[in-house]
């Protein structure tokens, strides 16, 4: 999931008009690349938008979760993440302008649809940086012991520090350079690339208490929730809302940019969840790490984790901002600092929840899983309202199967 303030920010627009410059800042790289071949500059939005922190968080959990399955998860996943972006680049093409998630439905559906996605993603987004804070503890402890930890005060106490590091920055005029938003994902894959080689960090055994699972789900329930936490590092696929109408390209072209950009998904997060599945499989692969090593890995994976929450928080704030009634948005500025503490206090109070048991990781992350399923919800029912034939019927398929995820979900997370 790359930062939110390329896929979340946007307000309710007039529809597109032909001819009408579209162009924003998502558009303004590349412009003249963009205007030759519209199906890459599609394709690399859709791939910077999903690839994020999810690539260092994700295949632990999954595997921690799914274990043999999660190579499956994974693939249903990026199936469903690809149907709904490409659902989405065909409802907005020429019907609105640039805008995100929450500005389309809200052009489409009405303000009260732009509002209920901007605020379920402000809630979620916190809840997201909890988990995120919460699986760098994670990483620190496991260099500090050699294998992961239970749930309990030391963890939470860590999360809360990353937490704190991150809400300090985003309260600072501290502001990351294009130039290194642009090159994070690459990085963040290239740690995660070397983590998960070395099997770091290693997968719990079944049934132990860590805060990478919760011990009590049966093996039915424990691949439910690691395909609802999944959204998390699927937020992201929204972003065609804010490249496909600048692209200003054909039916053909948007469909190849969107397929382009979920290959690309498939080859990092399947590749990622491979090397990690085999490196685990190898014998006494986490004992063959020095103990300087394990810190090495450690503090790469906590030091870009923080960088994400604390762009992440920034965002968080700037959705919240807008949801006050008659509030233009955040100025060029960005949002009040006290926008900005409130977020973080929430953060916090997630985290602490998040120590109650074990499993604080991927049951945090059903946070965003709401929001993301809230929103592909409301997109969805905006196509079936507004679009042609072709694109009612792939609407209501996909509002099937985001209703038929949380029908069948739910009954398993809360039974165990």
């Amino acid at each position: 999931m790359e930062p939110a303030a390329t896929s979340v920010p946007g307000a309710a627009i007039e529809p597109r008009r032909p001819g009408a410059d579209t162009g924003e800042a998502t558009a303004n790289a590349g412009e003249a690349t963009g205007a030759r071949r519209p199906e890459l500059q599609i394709a690399a939005h859709v791939s910077s938008g999903v690839l994020g922190a999810g690539m260092l968080v994700m295949p632990p959990v999954v595997a921690a979760l799914a274990g043999g399955d999660s190579l499956l998860v994974w693939s249903a996943h990026i199936l469903l993440g690809g149907s709904i972006s490409l659902m989405l680049a065909m409802l907005v093409r020429a019907r609105v302008r640039s805008a995100s998630l929450a500005g389309a439905v809200g052009a489409l559906l009405g303000s009260w649809a732009q509002r209920a996605v901007d605020g379920v993603f402000a809630v979620a987004f916190t809840a997201g940086q909890a988990a995120i804070a919460w699986f760098a503890a994670t990483c620190l402890l496991t260099a500090a012991d050699g294998s992961p930890p239970g749930p309990g005060t030391d963890g939470l106490l860590l999360a809360l520090g990353i937490l704190v590091v991150a809400v300090l920055a985003a309260l600072s005029p501290l502001s990351l350079p294009a130039a290194v938003l642009r090159l994070r994902p690459w990085a963040t894959g290239a740690v995660a690339l070397a983590c998960f080689a070395w099997g770091w960090p290693a997968a719990p055994a079944a049934g132990s208490h860590t805060p990478l699972a919760p011990s009590g789900l049966s093996p039915d329930g424990a691949q439910w929730l690691a395909l609802a936490a999944l959204f998390f590092a699927g937020v992201g696929w929204e972003s065609v809302t804010a490249v496909v109408p600048s692209a200003a390209a054909g039916p053909r072209r948007t469909a190849t940019g969107v397929a382009l950009g979920a290959a690309a998904v498939a080859v990092v997060y399947l590749g990622l969840a491979t090397v990690h599945r085999l490196a685990a499989e190898a014998p006494a692969a986490q004992h063959s790490l020095s103990t300087p090593l394990r810190w090495a890995f450690a503090i790469a994976t906590a030091a870009v984790l923080t960088s994400y929450c604390f762009t992440n928080v920034r965002t968080a704030a700037r959705i919240a901002t807008r949801l006050r009634p008659g509030d233009p948005g955040p100025s060029e500025r960005g949002p009040a600092k006290a926008v900005i503490a409130a977020v973080g206090i929430a953060c916090c109070a997630f985290a602490c929840a998040g120590a109650a048991g074990d499993g604080a990781v991927p049951l945090l992350l059903l946070g965003p899983a709401a929001a993301a399923l809230l929103g592909y919800g409301l997109a969805a029912a905006a196509a079936v309202r507004r679009g042609g034939p072709l694109l009612r019927s792939a609407g209501a398929t996909v509002l099937l199967v985001l209703v038929g995820i949380a029908v069948l979900a739910v009954p398993y997370l809360l039974g165990g």
